[in-house]
């Protein structure tokens, strides 16, 4: 009984020496990455909604912004150039002579065929204190080496 005793408060001091980081967005810029891969994941499985909830600008997300039809018909022809097999987040940079917080991730992208490009831009915009959106894709890149 003594044994256990010691084995909780043992793991209860150990819980509460512990102690969690908080990481200033400002340092890390984390959440454009993860704003383009949920769209590069979204575009795979053709979630329209999604996409939408993702794309935007400075006014907010397309999907609260725009008429649907227009919405969904972009966002399908987004979906189907992206359709891809696997891809790496290779970049990040600021966007030069823009207003708005912005970051620049660049992304080789495998389709399927074999065919792979690189270094294909997402400018991604800080919509919000929290939410990043994406604001514009480098298309051609993909269409032109297709």
């Amino acid at each position: 009984m003594k044994r256990l005793s010691m084995s909780i408060m043992l793991v209860a001091l150990v819980g509460a020496c512990t102690s969690r980081t908080v990481v200033n967005q400002s340092q890390f810029q984390v959440a454009p990455a993860l704003a383009v891969e949920r769209f590069l994941q979204a575009a795979n499985t053709r979630d329209l909604v999604t996409m939408s909830r993702l794309f935007g600008g400075a006014d907010g997300a397309w999907v609260d912004t725009r008429n649907r039809e227009e919405v969904e018909l972009r966002m399908n022809a987004i979906a189907e150039i992206l359709r891809h097999d696997d891809y790496e987040i290779t970049s990040e940079g600021t966007v030069p002579g823009t207003v708005l917080p912005n970051r620049r991730i660049g992304v080789d992208i495998s389709f399927p065929g074999g065919l792979r490009v690189g270094d294909v831009g997402f400018t991604v915009v800080l919509e919000s204190t929290n939410r990043w959106l994406i604001n514009a894709i480098e298309l051609t890149k993909i269409t032109e080496g297709a």
